[in-house]
């Protein structure tokens, strides 16, 4: 082990002296003074004082407006001697407590007066508890006042007549509340979310926002429940135009389907180097995403999944961190934004239950699905040519298969298949919080409860925890803090498949039989193939497969330690240092019964192949030690913010996974049913190591509170780089001005102007572990004399470096009317260097592709924030709006010869894999470019689509080769608009999204009009707008034509965008009606999402699971 000399040992006593100057400079008031006034009020001497020290002023109006004009004259004597010599001309004394200094007169100068005095206590308006350390001031009477102890208690003495109390605290508004003849105020004071920005969260430490240069927002857990009550995730982009959430249209609602964010734009290419369809595939067991903003909870860095599910009522505050001096102090994860939740610590006082209850009401949004009827269907079929003769299949057997289906018709048989596997969905959520204990041991507990069932019959999701916090506070020194809990989530997929399905099926046909019974072969289709030969396939009933005993569920189990200490060594000075250890245990479970129509085709010798079993589990073991020294201190007009601290985490994941095949019986669920291992298959199984070591350092310093500089730099270890590039350095720096602190805008109706800028450079290393190393695998069914085998699994880049990106950022805070209008302005640029890619392989190698650093990517916008507070003063009423806005341009300034050559893949591959635009990797373009072949439309003669080629030529043959840049679809802009209104206990929020400028390719138009084959069910365009006959004039070509339709410039439409999110309305009880009810509080809400919307793009939405809209009912109660 190495160990300091006493040489080293000196070095870093002299470079902490160094460090912090302060501490050597003795005690405080030893401050030396010089000054000259003549014939000046005593107030103004005690200005001064406060101009060229960091000490002020606490004395009452009567005590000195007596006191005649003086004069002072020294040079270079302690503040005391000053103080002593003035005071005694005064007639005044004084009494210094740190930073204060507190004027009395002397006892024979005390006037004789009755005393008026007032106490009460001060507490938070949403659920009644006590605010520890508000503050309580006179107003008007400089320094008389008071501060609450931790109970929220206060008591002031010798109030003047007509006393006006003003109550703060910091994140609430401030209430002014008349004494009058009172000898008790009790005030409870409401959240202000401009207040609340004043201070935020780093994860590491806590920053004031008006001396930091950063961007970042806070807010508070109060107002994300206003939001919605049901994803944390999506309520936070309602509040930031940066945080945005990739639309999954083929997972809609998922509610077992994590979304995916990103945070002012991608600044990686995915990870396609280890993508695969195989639930098995040893490369699939872990997975990343290189766009995830970094989410940090209580300090700890944690999945996405972990956020998913964490229960809203437990927040206390989240804080976005966006631009380098924000996030720096990261380093290689901080370059796509860093999201830090605090969730709630335990309040000191007598005992505290709040009670939370929600019931959620979900209905499947199936508008959007526009399909034939069964007697359109079938007019579409006989338009379409579906009954024509052919060579082998006569006249008479299209007639007799025509005539069935009538029939059918006739019979009243209209089935709309879309509403089989949906359902009005119920979900309920139950969570508790009870916290109390003294000064020294506080004590909390959260439990939840919640099931949220899916729109898809039989899908869900259920979670269950249970944590515990308990604090000790020794001596006002040393803190202690230790948060268990434990947390279970499962998870059930719908047993009636992907809802796309359904929507295939033709709605002539029915579900069963006369005797009830499920039909399971609705109609045998033969068709003639271009050989002459005809083929048969039968269309299965998918409800047969929703009857039986196949299921496909999984459930995690997450057990959670941190354990903290904090040591206040000296006034300013705090050490922290804290531990997290979490275990998490995953399981899945799948499996189809023998009896599933996948199973419909074997063959008799294939029996015992039917029915399959998939079992995967997972063990991850995450350890995230850190400690962190800060210390503030303020001189004169300087303030300094200093913070030194180092990280390192660790995280072992061991996978395993089996499938079997051979089932006898729908009835035997369990793996020992199993009669094999599914053919060329064998268990798999993966352990990855991956190790974080980083350590990092930042000062924030200010000018009398005007002039901001902040720096920080970070240097990372990572195990997943090569030897050579194991270690790299993250620095940011920023500059601001206050001007609003300026002489010249005092009593202006500029309540803030702040400008700020920032550089700097950050990193990302969000792939898996080992792309550095090669890594090989066993032939296990292959063994040899000499033992067994082994071959290629993936090929390792010792050359890999870390991808880096450089942000800088520049922003403007505005605010007029003591911030009734506050806007705050936003222009950014991220460039990305050495972009982590793949390079794709031929197959033969034994890997499909390897990481590497293959060229530069950019990323600048802007960004709005605005708020109007219309009224606030309003004894009933308060209205305020709110909206944001962002841009976001993408573009790749260089790749390598690799990307290149994958470019030119792609446009000589096959064509008939080109139904949808393919994603190329072209200098100058962005990511989020639509590639396709540009089009002409349809031919008003021949029914054929027209396509141009590159040289500009038209032609009827389309060619991969011709496809060129159509149109960009990242909006022009997006954002949210939003109102609250209140009065009295009422509270109504509104949200309402909207993007415009950007395009999209209609896939609808693609799949479900022209490549729809006509023996299924359609989109309604594909009978009501082809061409039929000469002379048409029709966005689609012929209703008979068989071609297959690709990737054009015709299917790319403008996608403009408004919706109505989320609509929340609150009602608290008045607290005398409560405390009938035996209860402090009393609160109900309604909240409504996803209420409407509209698209200028005509699209369906869900493709595998259905969108829904949400109602949920709630109340919360404060015991």
């Amino acid at each position: 082990m190495k160990t300091f000399s006493l040489r080293q040992f000196i070095l870093l006593s002299l470079f902490l002296t160094f460090l912090f100057p302060p501490l050597a400079q003795g005690i405080p008031q030893q401050e030396r003074i010089t000054i000259n006034l003549k014939n000046v009020k005593i107030v103004e001497f005690f200005q001064e004082i406060e101009k060229i020290t960091a000490y002020k002023f606490f004395y009452k109006t009567s005590q000195v407006e007596a006191v005649p004009l003086i004069s002072v004259e020294t040079k270079d004597l302690p503040l005391t001697s000053v103080l002593d010599l003035v005071f005694a001309k005064a007639g005044l004394t004084y009494t210094l407590n740190d930073n204060q200094i507190v004027v009395q007169q002397k006892e024979g100068l005390k006037q004789a007066k009755a005393k008026k005095k007032v106490s009460g206590t001060i507490t938070f308006a949403q659920d009644g508890t006590p605010i520890p350390y508000a503050n309580i001031q006179v107003k008007g009477v400089q320094g008389q006042g008071a501060t609450t102890d931790v109970s929220g208690k206060f008591a002031i003495d010798d109030l003047p007549e007509n006393a006006v109390l003003v109550v703060s605290y910091i994140g609430y508004t401030p209430q002014e509340i008349a004494v009058s003849d009172k000898n008790v105020v009790d005030v409870a004071l409401t959240e202000d979310v401009a207040k609340l920005q004043e201070v935020f969260v780093t994860g590491y430490y806590t920053q004031k926002r008006e001396s930091f240069t950063g961007s970042a927002v806070s807010v508070s857990g109060e107002d994300l429940r206003r939001i919605g009550t049901q994803n944390l995730l999506a309520n936070i982009q309602v509040i930031d135009p940066s945080f945005r959430q990739v639309v999954n249209n083929t997972a809609g609602s998922d509610p077992n389907a994590l979304p995916e964010f990103q945070v002012r734009g991608a600044t990686a290419i995915g990870t396609g180097a280890t993508s695969s369809t195989d639930a098995l595939d040893r490369r699939t067991l872990s997975s990343t995403n290189p766009n995830l903003p970094t989410f940090i909870l209580d300090g700890y860095q944690v999945s996405i999944e972990k956020v998913y599910d964490l229960d809203i009522n437990r927040v206390e505050s989240i804080t976005l961190l966006k631009d380098a001096a924000a996030t720096a102090i990261y380093g290689s994860r901080a370059s796509n934004g860093v999201l830090v939740i605090k969730t709630k610590d335990p309040k000191e006082g007598q005992l505290s239950v709040a009670y939370n209850f929600e019931t959620t009401v979900s209905t499947p949004d199936l508008s959007v699905y526009k399909l034939l009827n069964a007697k359109e269907k079938l007019d579409y079929e006989i338009l379409a040519g579906l009954y024509e003769p052919t060579v082998n299949i006569s006249e008479d057997e299209q007639i007799a298969n025509y005539t069935k289906k009538r029939e059918y018709l006739a019979a009243g048989v209209n089935t709309d298949w879309i509403a089989r596997p949906v359902r009005n969905s119920f979900g309920q959520k139950h969570s508790m919080y009870i916290e109390g204990g003294s000064k020294s041991i506080r004590y909390g507990m959260d439990l939840r409860y919640q099931t949220a069932d899916g729109v898809m019959k039989g899908s869900g999701r259920d979670r269950l925890g249970i944590g515990m916090n308990l604090s000790y506070n020794f001596n006002e020194k040393l803190l202690f803090k230790n948060y268990l809990s434990v947390e279970s989530v499962k998870s059930r997929n719908s047993p009636y498949g992907s809802f796309s399905t359904y929507v295939q099926q033709n709605p002539y046909y029915p579900i069963v039989d006369q005797n009830g019974n499920y039909i399971r072969e609705m109609e045998i289709w033969q068709h003639q193939q271009t050989n002459g030969a005809v083929t048969e396939s039968t269309v299965l009933n998918p409800l047969y497969d929703a009857r039986l005993n196949s299921f496909d569920r999984s459930e995690y189990a997450n057990i959670t330690d941190q354990f903290s200490l904090e040591w206040n060594i000296l006034p300013g000075m705090r050490f922290r240092s804290s531990l997290s250890f979490s275990s998490i245990r995953s399981t899945s479970d799948s499996f189809t019964s023998p009896l599933d129509n996948d199973y419909y085709a074997y063959a008799a010798e294939d029996y015992i192949k039917r029915g399959s079993y998939m079992y995967t589990t997972g063990n991850t073991n995450n350890l995230d030690g850190q400690a962190v020294l800060t210390y503030s201190k303020g001189f004169n007009k300087h303030f300094i913010n200093f913070a030194l601290g180092s990280n390192i985490t660790t995280s072992t994941t061991d996978n395993r996974g089996i499938r079997a095949i051979g089932f006898t019986n729908d009835r035997f669920t369990q793996l020992g049913f199993a009669n094999a291992y599914q053919t060329s298959d064998s268990p798999v199984s993966q352990v990855v190591k991956s190790r974080l070591f980083g350590t990092f350092s930042s000062i924030n310093y200010s000018y009398a509170n005007k002039y901001l500089f902040d720096l920080s730099l970070r240097v990372d270890g990572s195990s997943k780089f090569g030897s050579e590039n194991k270690y790299a350095p993250f620095w940011s720096a920023g500059i601001g001005w206050n001007m609003h602190k300026e002489k010249f805008m005092e009593n202006t109706i500029f309540s803030e102007l702040k400008l700020r800028a920032t550089t700097g450079f950050l990193g990302e290393v969000s792939f898996d572990p080992y792309m550095s190393k090669t890594i090989y695998e066993y032939y296990t069914e292959n063994w040899y004399s000499t033992g067994v085998g082994a071959g290629y699994l993936g090929y390792g880049n010792e050359l890999l470096k870390w991808q880096r990106t450089q942000t800088t950022d520049m922003g403007i805070d505005l605010g007029l009317f003591e911030n009734r209008i506050w806007i705050s302005g936003r222009y950014y640029y991220k460039r990305t260097k050495d972009l982590l890619a793949d390079i794709n392989t031929a197959p033969s190698l034994g890997f499909s592709s390897y990481k590497s650093n293959l060229g530069e990517l950019e990323n600048k916008g802007v960004e709005v924030n605005f708020r109007v507070d219309l009224l606030r003063n309003s004894k009933n009423w308060r209205l305020n709006l709110n909206g944001n806005l962002s841009h976001n341009k993408n573009k790749i300034l260089n790749i390598s010869e690799a990307l290149k050559a994958y470019n030119q893949e792609l446009i000589s591959g096959d064509e008939n894999d080109y139904t949808r635009p393919i994603p190329q990797y072209v200098e100058g373009q962005s990511l989020s470019m639509i590639y396709a072949v540009r089009s002409l439309g349809i031919d008003t003669q021949t029914g054929k689509e027209v396509y141009v080629k590159r040289d500009g030529s038209k032609t009827y043959t389309y060619s991969a080769s011709d496809m060129v840049p159509i149109a960009e679809a990242a909006p022009k802009a997006e954002g949210f608009i939003g109102a609250t209104v209140s009065y009295k206990r009422f509270i109504l929020t509104a949200n309402m999204h909207y993007k415009f400028g950007g395009y999209m390719f209609n896939q609808t138009l693609v799949d479900r009009v022209e490549n729809a084959d006509p023996r299924y069910n359609v989109d309604r365009r594909a009978l009501e707008q082809r061409w039929q006959k000469p002379g048409d004039v029709a966005f689609f070509k012929s209703i008979t034509s068989t071609s297959l339709t690709r990737a054009t410039s015709r299917f790319v439409q403008k996608d403009n965008e408004m919706g109505l999110t989320s609509l929340n309305l609150t009602y608290e009880l008045p607290k005398a009606t409560a405390k009938k009810l035996f209860m402090e509080n009393l609160r109900f809400g309604i909240n409504m999402g996803e209420t409407w919307k509209w698209s200028s793009v005509d699209i369906e939405r869900g493709i595998d699971y259905p969108f829904s809209r949400t109602m949920t009912f709630s109340i919360t109660a404060q015991f």
